[in-house]
């Protein structure tokens, strides 16, 4: 990235001035993992020239990288383009009652740097300390001569007003709805900070680089503490007046004793028939075997909870797909996928196409949808 001589540890990217079609030529290629200038010609609508300036711009400020030659028809071979490693950086950070992640992420999608710190978090004053220090050390330890997209939050609640990025949690009500994040943090350098809702980080996280990347409408369902949800519709995420469209949790029984397909709920469920608190092992080793107390809990409602809020869902956002991702684990959430029935629009005999059931086969998607959020605000949103 040498045309900028010499640099402080990170630069924001809106020092960096790039334009919308410079932008879109990133999207492409990071998208598809590389890209011919014949691919990006067809995927950008951009003109050959065009796109020889653009790349060439981009190559020489250290952001692109030419990669492998591929012979495509006659002619000379054409030449991949690839994002160079490490040179744009995004941060994320994920909030929970029990824990706080932050992680800093190159754009191709590994891990730089990953935190955990975990503790009762349930004061917002105490979350807003521990953040601030976990990403002045997340930032001090990224590559100097990166170029910092910003900084996505995932917490769990819901927004209360248009203009900020206030919200309301059942962790400390009064202590989240005074704090806007977005004004808080004090980064030691300048950067833009995103805040969303758990689910639709999450939801965001499969769209940029998750199982959802290259499908253009989907709902994820997020199963952790709680549920969560999130609309992707052409690539972006639908966030409503608020921010806080995709709440599917709204659409499932809340009533005492009720079967949710959740972390918590079936952490309680197999200590009162197990006797102990259960281990991801074990589950998995009890969902391999059919062990009748996982298909108690299974068939005894947290299927039809599921099942009721994502033909709901269904029928009045028409997805392509839906992912079932979240902290629960995926032997279960595939255990589930392959139980809930859904029926979508249907008369006399005619049946709409319905959506096909995914499972994200990882764990960690609310860090990996923190992350993210920068990168779908500069390169993903029209």
């Amino acid at each position: 990235m040498g045309s900028f001589g010499m640099r402080p540890l990170l630069i924001p990217i809106d020092q960096l001035e790039l334009i919308t079609s410079e932008r879109a030529v990133i999207r492409d290629i990071h998208r598809y993992d590389s890209a011919t200038r014949i691919e990006l010609a067809k995927s950008t609508g951009l003109s050959t020239q065009s796109l020889t300036r653009i790349t060439k711009h981009l190559l020489d400020i250290g952001l692109l990288v030419e990669g492998e030659r591929r012979i495509i028809g006659r002619g000379q071979p054409a030449i991949d383009l690839e994002i160079r490693p490490n040179s744009i950086v995004s941060f994320g950070v994920v909030i929970e009652h029990d824990q706080i992640t932050c992680v800093a992420t190159e754009l191709g999608g590994e891990q730089i740097v990953s935190l955990k710190r975990r503790g009762p978090y349930h004061k917002a004053e105490n979350a807003l300390a521990e953040v601030r220090a976990m990403l002045k050390a997340a930032i001090s330890e990224s590559p100097e001569d990166a170029v910092a997209l910003g900084v996505g939050i995932s917490v769990s609640g819901f927004f209360i007003e248009e203009a900020s990025r206030r919200f309301v949690s059942r962790n400390d009500v009064e202590g989240w709805r005074a704090i806007d994040l977005t004004e808080r943090l004090a980064l030691p350098i300048d950067m833009p900070v995103f805040v969303e809702n758990d689910g639709r980080a999450a939801a965001i996280g499969q769209a940029v680089g998750g199982i959802g990347r290259r499908i253009d409408s989907f709902f994820s369902v997020l199963m952790t503490k709680g549920i969560g949800g999130g609309f992707i519709y052409n690539g972006e995420i639908v966030r409503g007046r608020l921010g806080n469209a995709g709440e599917i949790a709204s659409l499932m029984p809340r009533s005492l004793g009720t079967t949710r397909p959740t972390t918590e709920n079936l952490t309680e469920f197999l200590r009162r028939k197990w006797g102990a608190a259960p281990t991801d092992a074990r589950i998995d080793i009890a969902v391999q075997e059919g062990d009748p107390v996982i298909l108690d809990w299974l068939n005894g409602g947290a299927v039809a909870s599921l099942e009721h809020a994502l033909n709901v869902v269904t029928s009045l956002l028409d997805p392509k797909a839906i992912i079932f991702a979240g902290r629960l684990s995926p032997s279960i959430r595939q255990a589930l996928a392959d139980r809930v029935k859904l029926k979508g629009v249907n008369f006399e005999g005619f049946q709409a196409q319905l959506p096909a059931i995914l499972v994200d086969p990882k764990t960690d998607c609310l860090s990996v949808g923190a992350a993210p959020l920068p990168v779908a605000t500069f390169f993903y949103s029209r």
